[in-house]
């Protein structure tokens, strides 16, 4: 590496670092990584103490590391505009280019190495720790947590490894089908090592030691290194000619906030993925819950009642599908306008229930197809699925106004919005876990349609609250 080079390695992780305090809380975001590692060491302890082996553990965490792996490596190549967005006119290091001594093919590996350092030690480090409570109760050695580390490290460079190729492959014209072909066989694939207990060993490296993590090593830089040499820096999606739908559109939807409405929409389905977008995320979200569901069995003792399970886990798609509708403009383009800004984020509401509910019920549909169950559990699973997605609706809202994508990092509000979403989905997924595989009785179906339809009337009033103040809040500056 060059001094130009290492100079510039340098300045992309100070950058980075400034990005995340600017964007998520300032001084608040300083103590995130603590947080995280407080989170991680909670819930290990308490599966550990529910009679979760570890060997089960490891494997549950290096799953939700590797798809934290695949979200970094999408966003660290496609979220420049959306930082632009948020931070308004700014230059990144990444698109000065022409002015460094560097090329652009450089430049972007270089920024997603030092996405890569930032985030092993802001995020991977902290869940190792999680590891910390096993050690004091001498379940496992205080040598294997920094096997740990190596090993998630790992397994989230893979992740990453993976969006990288299948985006380097898009920008060389392949098809959307092969990418999702290939981002579907990889994890399918990485899935498979959990039943291999050799492969998954291999992979963990907490029992194989360097050789293992060495040859992981390698395969992700050989790949890394693959798809950077396949990817087109240059590409850029040809111009194309939009008929205009504007007013048919509008003639279709509510009056009083049809042009909002309507913009709204228009944004999200003219934008890369359109429509699609809002129904692949929660298709994730159930890939991961329905691959997990043996080991939800395994550490509870029992298959989960499909109706409630999923309908509570993917009520959770609120806030994705919400961070869709509001990551294409800013309240600060409504403020010269005619309208209220309350207005505004009723019209986000409306949107919500348009694209977000079908989202969510078709997902929810192929649940019950691939895991069936009784009607009477199908349907109480749907009015927890209603109900659920209207409450983290109206939480994100509350907490997060018109940045939903802003407060993850933000100490604070992140441990907000987790008490939130945790005080009624724990008692629900418990419901799911152990109750209704046993008995669905009538105090448990009145039980919990009463707490599906008392949540989904919160959400709509912290919405409609939300409006309110964060229209005050945005007035004042």
């Amino acid at each position: 590496m060059t001094r130009a080079t290492r100079t510039v390695f340098r300045e992309l992780l100070r950058q980075e670092w400034r990005l995340h305090a600017r964007l998520f809380g300032g001084t608040r975001f300083a103590p995130f990584p603590l947080l995280v590692a407080v989170l991680s060491a909670g819930g290990i302890a308490g599966a550990y103490y529910g009679r979760t082996d570890v060997s089960t553990l490891y494997t549950a965490v290096h799953v939700l590391v590797f798809g934290f792996g695949l979200y970094t490596g999408t966003a660290v190549l496609v979220g420049a505009e959306m930082v632009e967005r948020v931070l308004g006119d700014v230059t990144l290091l990444s698109s000065v280019f022409r002015t460094l001594p560097v090329s652009r093919r450089t430049l972007i590996g270089l920024f997603v190495l030092s996405d890569v350092c930032y985030y092993l030690v802001l995020f991977v480090l902290p869940i190792a720790l999680g590891f910390s409570p096993l050690v004091a109760i001498s379940v496992i050695p205080l040598t294997a947590v920094p096997w740990v580390w190596v090993s998630l490290s790992l397994v989230f460079a893979a992740g990453l490894t993976l969006s990288v190729a299948a985006i380097a492959a898009r920008t060389r014209g392949a098809p959307r089908w092969a990418v999702a072909g290939l981002l579907g066989a990889s994890i399918v694939g990485l899935a498979s090592l959990g039943s291999l207990t050799p492969a998954w060993d291999a992979l963990v490296v907490v029992d194989d030691g360097p050789l293992a993590a060495i040859s992981v090593a390698a395969t992700v830089l050989v790949g890394g290194a693959a798809a950077f040499r396949v990817y087109d820096p240059a590409m850029r999606r040809p111009a194309r000619t939009r008929s205009n739908r504007f007013r048919a559109l509008e003639r279709r939807l509510p009056a009083e906030t049809a042009g909002l409405l309507t913009k709204t929409l228009l944004d999200l389905g003219r934008s890369t993925g359109g429509f699609a977008k809002p129904f692949v995320s929660v298709g994730l979200l159930f890939a991961l819950v329905a691959a997990l569901v043996d080991l939800v069995e395994s550490i509870v003792g029992l298959r989960p009642a499909t109706g409630v399970f999923f309908g509570a886990v993917l009520a959770l798609s609120a806030f994705t599908t919400y961070n869709w509708l509001t990551q294409f403009d800013g309240v600060d383009e409504y403020l010269l306008l005619p309208i209220s800004v309350a207005d505004v984020f009723r019209a986000k509401r409306l949107a919500f229930l348009l694209i977000g509910v079908p989202a969510a019920g078709v997902t929810y549909l192929a649940a019950l197809v691939v895991f069936p169950t009784t009607p009477v559990d199908a349907l109480l699973g749907a009015a927890v699925l209603a109900g659920c997605a209207l409450y983290f609706y109206g939480l994100t809202v509350s907490i997060a106004g018109f940045s939903p994508n802003e407060f993850l990092f933000d100490t604070a509000r992140f441990l907000a919005f987790f008490l939130g979403v945790a005080l009624p989905l724990i008692p629900l997924l418990l419901v799911g876990f152990v109750v209704a595989p046993r008995t669905l009785s009538a105090p448990v179906i009145g039980g919990t349609l009463f707490a599906a339809v008392g949540l989904g009337g919160l959400g709509l009033w912290l919405s409609d609250r939300a409006a309110d103040r964060w229209a005050e809040t945005y007035r004042a500056g």
